[in-house]
């Protein structure tokens, strides 16, 4: 925890800016950064002391070949105080975030219940500050290899997800193979403007040139930016469409 900053000092004298730029500098994620942001000169002696210690230990577990990757982290407080609000839900996104924070605090966990053998000096201030944080063993354990890098849910994250997914894919089949036979129809005539399947509004539509648009029974769904094409979801794939929606 950070102390209580001095009320009047020399920082400007001292240059104490330019010293907290350059360690932003070494930070790599926003957490590291907001903590430096928010260092101030103090004359708390405890406190002053056991940033040498800790100073000391790290530079010391770096001697001998320690390291931990702090590059990415966020901070998650917005979305953990969300996810305490009755009946909000977090998108994968956060979800992932969260995810991301709390592995990374399992992983220094491990770190500071073992520190490498060859450290000459006592793991000691290090031991202390890490002893607040929890075991995410089952929290991990519930989301592992669930949420892929993107956001999105992976396939196995559920049975019943992976059931949804294959209907969803096999729906969309229907609907194209439909399509597809309804546009070689039209293609015959010169109705379409091209031999495609396209979506407009998460519905699968065809391009109909707008002087055959009354050949096409169908719902319009917007028009192309030369004004020359409409996209037309046929009354054959309406219900079609919707149960994709649905899924």
């Amino acid at each position: 925890m950070l102390p209580l900053p001095l009320a009047h000092n020399s920082a400007r004298v001292l240059e104490f800016e330019s010293l907290r730029d350059l360690l932003r500098g070494y930070t790599s994620s926003p957490l590291g950064q907001k903590r430096v942001a928010a260092l101030a000169p103090s004359t708390d002696r405890n406190w002053i002391e056991n940033q040498q210690q800790l100073t000391s230990e790290i530079r010391e577990f770096r001697r001998v070949g320690g390291h931990f990757e702090f590059a990415g982290l966020l901070d998650i407080n917005q979305v953990v105080q969300k996810s305490r609000i009755e009946g909000a839900a977090l998108e994968t996104a956060e979800i992932r975030d969260v995810v991301l924070v709390v592995d990374r605090a399992a992983e220094w966990k491990e770190i500071a219940l073992s520190p490498p053998a060859a450290m000459k000096i006592e793991w000691k201030a290090a031991a202390a500050l890490s002893s607040g944080i929890a075991d995410f063993t089952q929290f991990l354990r519930g989301f592992r290899n669930k949420i892929l890098p993107d956001g999105t849910l992976d396939d196995r994250a559920s049975p019943e997800l992976a059931r949804i997914r294959r209907e969803i894919e096999k729906q969309r089949r229907v609907i194209q193979e439909s399509l597809r036979a309804y546009l070689r129809r039209l293609a015959e005539g010169g109705a379409v403007q091209d031999e495609l399947v396209t979506i407009r509004g998460e519905r699968f539509v065809i391009p109909v040139k707008i002087e055959q648009k009354r050949r096409v029974q169908g719902v319009v769904h917007g028009a192309s930016s030369s004004g020359q094409t409409v996209f037309v979801e046929p009354l054959e794939t309406i219900e079609q469409n919707n149960e994709l929606v649905r899924l």
